[in-house]
């Protein structure tokens, strides 16, 4: 037998969880499968779990595309079509196509299908086989004809689509007018959905159950039934919940249920699995003949485990492929159905992608986290589904995600175990019915079996949810600390800007401090709780009311189900953003171990979102449990500046405590400018956002005159990792790294912002100016001991009720025993400078700086400054014992070390080790690292397809030549000027072969972002220098490739950059890894020391490829290999004086191209200052006259914040809808949609293309009168 099942191969004409059900079935029996997927469900199971995956194209209707399918069946040697269910699973013309091109329908004959898809035929069908319906008409043309036949069968009635399935084409008559106004929406429904208008009159039983039989039959008159199942409890004539046996029937009406069904299918001649349904009416117990359903039923898994755990989907091709017959042939077949023990009780649940606080309409999305019990978790369980983490749910499909099922003996236990089992089904990222199904199963009318068809219609269900009716500024979910240990392959920490905002907010509900809360800036949302909650309002101050009633900022207090809190705009001038907690925080899925939202990547949070008008934030079951509204003592809250304290009166002025490092004073830059760095206001920038905030300010004076190989500025140095608050200098401009700022780059950081002080970082807002203080080692540690016991306090007010007098008299106790333990470490601080010890170079010893960087870093620095990738050798070795050394309990408080080319940063808790202990771990450390200079490293040469300066590039280069830069040495041809800064004869097309025939080393991952390599040619003659992009670029495709300094980088995601840009590759990250060599732990692509190699291809292949590649139909070729440091060093000798001719020619072009940037440089900056004062008297200007469109109806449009007008979509005289877009702005590296808030006529157009518009300028009115 096993022989002849290799001759099969089924077609399985359907998606989802029924494909993936059929090829389990067909995988025990050996049978080939073959699967077929729209480019929405490229990564789904069945695609990958078949022996055959065709792609069906983009169209997501392509499922129902018959000829496409009958053509898929024969060019792939299909024996037999398995239809699932839905679809064209009762599609008679389909049956008949499939049947004449030679191929096995496993289900019921063409006849079957037409007879019983009518209704009208059906219900004559089942009246000359003797079984009961119920009273009811014809088929009927005209409305007035419907209420006719209505009267005589008496109201109510139900309106039925004879093609009609899924509870489409159904509708409850109550009298004429309802008959009259429901007729063409049911005759409407039949034709849309079923390619049948007709339209039949069926009385309606109040107090119904809908009852069904599995019959099975062999198509020549034999038929068998596996029991009924219970299928009353439905909404909107779509089935919730489905148990076997029903709890109503008792042994004489199943016998009068079953025989007629069986009755039924032997009179039709009926083949493989069916379904005949029944009404039966509670109060009389008589039975009514409803339809047959010809396919395999949704439910059918509970008559299995109800049966033994027999195979339906087994029988189905044991009856009708040859070699899968049985012994005895069909009658044998089924008796052995026949014969199955029905035993227990079984009870399914559909759990469905949909929203029960938005009447359970659909919610396609993205699934952030999915967890079924298994067996292990639940005795009798079973869960057939097609999502999993990650998974995309698309809005074109049925809203089905899963089937969860348990056994047992008797239906009490069946009930506690799908209570079980349902507590134990974890989806988040999408809203779905799990808690609703919970609630439903735990209901006293369900538990005793008390299930009609209206079960639901007095059904009260609270969803644990706030519902967003406004979703406000840039609302985003996020936790902290936020996602920490995956800095070093380049994944930020996300989480709040004002970190002790968000904490202060979680301590007013007694919350943890790693709940995830709401931030917001310049408008909060508003909020409609569906269940009761406790909730606290922090950080800058905005309008705030509940219900309409004004609300104190600061505070906690109780929310009833059904109010409203809405969040207004930011009150004063001081601040940008608010924080929203909620007892139990927002229970939005956990990626890489956070809730935090990363808009970049597009992961965690909401969707990996800003918040949009109408999503449903799951929120605790205890969110109105416990707790005590409680107010932030002044005392306790965080010190804002002074509004109108900033330069000129215009913002506020912040002090902002730093230390000095890890880039500071002698080595990098001067002295003198260090002090003017700590006593000069930076003015903060409008291009300023989560990812860091620009400044303008002093110019550094410079030490070096460029930073070698690091890159032609001398703000360059070989890339580094970041410390998050680092103030950076991108050339001459300074920009604070924030939480979604980048990991490795390479920069000079003077300073950084210690832990406690960075919060101010996250309120400051443009035209406000920040002084960096510095600070000391003692003073940064003793406000860390502090900040905890401040919030520490607020929470013991919210959880245990303490009174505000007895909380702030302990916490000043706490707060001055913080400070004497801050002064008087285990081990002596060491000095507060950036280079605080240094290790001297010895034999076999490169040499070792140790470099402060705020209170939470320490850089290790190794060598002299000059790539050498045997001190990236030493930095693995670093990495390898100090991680041996926090496993044995020699190196307490070790969060993370992150390797740079040749240095390594120690992230390191400052309360568990003082930086005088670290500092001895680390130089202990030194001792244990074997000489690297005959390492071998695993490796692996990756082999990726590169598009050559392409239209991608063009496309980045040409906008930031429009926003940011219109001209320098390197615009508009990054290529050109890269040959140009090497001394390149050959021009691009010998930077083109330099790159194609390079294999380029990874020495550091998260470049700019997500897993970005930081790679350089092993071959030194491959190794082509630029300068970075000064400013930066605002925009990059992902999967661009660039070179910046001496390193080559693959972009992650769409995202700023500094580098010059020269091709286009593949996706490096892949954010859930369901695809290809990633996986859902290793969501990037490279490994350290990997060896990329890139190949050239047109950019329509490229296409092609990144298609494929996401899908996981394009593999890439990646080989094991080693890193044998000997032999690189042999080969860099070998290649000495090839290479010193290189860098001659080489370091002669930088100067030459250095003297024509400081020129462009200095072009810009008169630009620049002209341009500001044309603006600034062009403001003044329009001032005097904007009182002219202060007229009624005219509505002026304005900048929430300053931006550069990027784009302008209309023309004065043009008539817009509220909603239109009217102008996009760019700032905070993002471009945002200025939308008409009224309908009219545009009248006046105030912005100016590429021109900075300031927050609450008018830049468009509209005469709304005209609408």
């Amino acid at each position: 037998m096993a022989g002849d099942n290799k001759r099969h191969r089924v077609l399985i004409a359907n998606r989802g969880e029924i494909a993936r059900r059929v090829i389990r079935t067909c995988k025990a029996l050996g049978v080939e499968t073959v699967s077929v997927f729209t480019a929405v469900d490229a990564l789904a199971p069945h695609v990958r779990e078949a022996s055959i995956a065709i792609p069906l194209g983009d169209n997501p209707r392509e499922y129902t595309n018959a000829s496409r399918l009958v053509q898929v069946a024969v060019e792939n040697g299909c024996t037999a079509v398995h239809p699932g269910y839905g679809f064209l699973s009762e599609n008679e013309a389909f049956m008949t196509a499939i049947t004449e091109a030679g191929v096995t329908w496993l289900g019921p004959t063409a006849k079957t299908m037409h007879d019983f898809s009518l209704k009208h035929v059906a219900r004559e069908i089942a009246r000359h086989a003797g079984v009961p319906i119920l009273e009811g008409s014809g088929l009927v043309k005209e409305a007035a004809d419907a209420v006719l036949e209505a009267q005589k069968v008496g109201y109510p009635v139900l309106l039925k689509a004879t093609g009609g399935g899924g509870g489409m084409g159904i509708f409850l008559c109550n009298n004429d007018a309802d008959v009259l106004r429901q007729f063409e929406m049911s005759q409407h429904q039949g034709q849309a959905f079923f390619n049948n208008a007709g339209v039949f009159v069926e009385k309606y039983i109040a107090k119904a159950h809908h009852v069904e039989v599995q019959i099975f039959g062999d198509g020549s008159g034999n038929c068998i039934h596996l029991g009924e199942r219970e299928c009353s409890i439905q909404r909107r004539h779509q089935k919730v919940l489905e148990e076997t046996p029903s709890p109503l029937v008792d042994a004489a009406m199943r016998e009068q249920l079953t025989s007629a069904a069986v009755a039924l299918g032997a009179a039709a001649q009926y083949r493989s699995a069916g379904t005949v349904e029944f009404l039966v009416d509670e109060d009389s117990r008589r039975i009514y003949f409803l339809e047959v359903n010809t396919r395999l039923q949704v439910e059918h898994g509970i008559t299995e485990m109800a049966h033994g755990n027999i195979d339906i989907v087994e029988a189905q091709l044991r009856l009708q492929l040859p070699g899968l017959i049985p012994e005895g042939g069909t009658a044998a077949l089924l008796k052995s159905l026949a014969v199955a023990p029905a035993v227990g009780c079984a009870i399914e649940v559909r759990i469905n992608g949909e929203d029960p606080a938005h009447d359970f309409s659909p919610c396609p999305g993205l699934l952030g986290h999915v967890s079924f019990p298994s067996l292990e978790d639940v005795e009798g369980v079973r869960v057939d589904s097609w999502v999993e983490t990650g998974t995309e749910v698309s809005p074109h499909y049925d809203s089905l995600l899963a089937k969860l099922m348990v056994w047992a003996p008797t239906r009490q236990e069946a009930v506690a175990k799908m209570v079980q089992a349902l507590g134990k089904t974890e989806l988040q990222g999408v809203p779905n019915n799990v808690e609703f199904l919970r609630a439903v199963i735990t209901d006293p009318r369900f538990i005793a079996g008390d299930t009609t068809t209206r079960f639901l219609e007095g059904f009260r269900f609270v969803p644990h949810v706030a519902e967003v009716l406004v979703p406000g500024m840039q609302t985003s979910v996020q936790d902290w600390p936020g996602r920490t240990r995956l800095w070093h392959v380049g994944v930020p920490p996300s989480g709040p800007m004002d970190s002790l905002s968000h904490r202060l907010a979680n301590a007013l509900v007694g919350n943890a401090e790693d709940a995830a809360a709401l931030e917001f800036s310049l408008q909060g949302p508003t909020l409609r709780f569906h269940c009761s909650a406790l909730v606290a309002l922090t950080g800058a101050p905005f309008a705030a009311s509940l219900d309409g009633r004004s609300l104190e900022w600061g505070s906690s207090f109780r929310v009833e189900a059904g109010q409203v809190l809405a969040v207004g705009q930011l009150v004063g001038n001081v601040g940008v953003r608010g924080y929203l907690a909620v007892r139990g925080g927002i229970l939005v899925p956990k990626y890489l171990d956070s809730r935090s939202t990363f808009l970049g990547g597009k992961f965690g949070g909401y969707q990996g979102r800003y918040l949009r008008m109408g999503d449903s934030l799951p929120l605790s079951k205890t969110a109105d449990q416990g707790g005590y509204p409680t107010k932030l003592p002044a005392a306790l809250a965080p010190a804002f500046a002074d509004s109108g304290s900033g330069e000129g009166g215009k913002g506020a002025s912040w002090r902002v405590g730093v230390i000095s490092g890890p880039h500071a004073d002698p080595d990098f830059i001067t002295s003198d400018f260090m002090e003017v760095f700590h006593t000069s206001p930076y003015k903060v920038h409008y291009q300023s956002n989560r990812l860091g905030v620009r400044l303008v300010g002093p110019k550094p004076d410079w030490v070096r005159p460029d930073g070698g190989e690091g890159g032609t500025h001398p703000s360059n140095v070989h890339d580094h990792i970041y410390a998050i608050g680092a103030i950076n200098f991108t050339g001459d401009h300074p920009v604070v790294l924030t939480v979604d700022g980048p990991s490795l780059g390479g920069f000079v950081c003077p300073a950084t912002i210690t832990s406690t002080e960075l919060w101010k970082i996250g309120q400051v807002r443009p035209d406000d100016s920040v002084t960096f203080v510095p600070l000391s080692l003692t003073d940064a540690l003793a406000e860390r001991l502090r900040t905890d016991v401040r919030v520490a306090a607020v929470r013991a007010m919210a959880t245990d009720g303490l009174a505000e007098e007895a909380v702030l008299a302990s916490y000043s106790t706490a707060a001055a025993a913080a400070f004497e333990a801050a002064l008087a470490p285990d081990v002596p601080m060491p000095p507060t400078k950036a280079l605080c010890q240094e290790l001297p170079a010895k034999a076999g010893f490169p040499g070792a700086q140790y470099r402060l960087a705020g209170d939470r870093y320490v850089q290790v620095d190794y060598g002299p400054m000059h790539l050498d990738i045997r001190l990236r050798v030493r930095v693995f070795c670093l990495r390898a014992v100090l991680a041996e050394m926090s496993a044995a309990g020699e190196f307490p408080g070790l969060i993370e070390t992150s390797p740079g080319v040749r240095s390594c940063m120690v992230e390191y808790d400052i309360a568990a080790i003082s930086p005088g202990r670290l500092l001895q771990v680390l130089e202990a450390a030194e001792a244990r690292i074997p000489d690297v200079s005959s390492m071998v490293l695993p490796s692996r040469i990756v082999n990726l397809p590169m598009a050559f300066d392409e239209r991608w590039t063009h496309e980045a280069i040409a906008k930031y030549m429009k926003s940011v830069r219109p001209s320098a040495p390197y615009l508009p041809d990054n290529v050109a000027y890269i040959a140009e800064n090497n001394g390149l004869e050959g021009g691009k097309a010998e930077v083109r072969d330099k790159i194609f025939s390079a294999s380029y080393l990874v020495l550091g991952l998260g470049d700019v972002y997500l897993g970005a390599p930081c790679a350089v040619p092993m071959d030194p003659r491959q190794r082509l220098v630029t300068t970075k992009m000064n400013p930066a670029r605002t925009y990059t495709a992902e999967g661009t490739v660039g070179i910046g300094g001496s390193y080559m980088c693959i972009y992650p995601m769409d995202s700023p950059g500094g580098y010059q840009l020269v091709g286009r590759t593949l996706p490096i990250w892949n954010t859930f890894g369901r695809s290809g060599p990633f996986s859902p732990s290793k969501p990037w692509l490279l490994d350290f020391f990997d060896q990329v190699r890139f190949f050239q291809v047109s950019e329509s292949e490229l296409e092609s490829m990144r298609a494929g590649f996401v899908t996981g139909l394009y593999d890439i070729d990646i080989s094991p290999t080693t890193f044998d440091v000997a032999a690189f060093a042999a080969m860099e000798a070998s290649v000495a004086a090839e290479t010193a001719e290189f860098k001659g020619k080489q370091r002669a072009a930088m100067d030459r191209m250095l003297v024509a940037e400081a020129e462009s440089l200095k072009q810009l900056a008169e630009a620049e200052a002209a341009g500001k004062d044309s603006a600034a008297a062009a403001a003044v200007e329009d001032e005097d006259d904007e009182s002219v469109y202060d007229k009624p109806g005219h509505v002026k449009v304005t900048a929430a914040f300053s931006a550069n007008v990027w784009d302008i979509r209309i023309s004065v005289g043009q008539m817009v809808a509220a909603g239109d877009t009217l102008v996009v702005l760019e700032a905070m590296k993002m471009e945002t949609p200025l939308t008409a808030p009224v309908s009219g006529t545009v009248v006046a157009i105030r912005a100016k293309l590429s021109q900075l518009a300031a927050s609450g300028d008018t830049l468009v009115v509209i005469d709304s009168s005209s609408a």
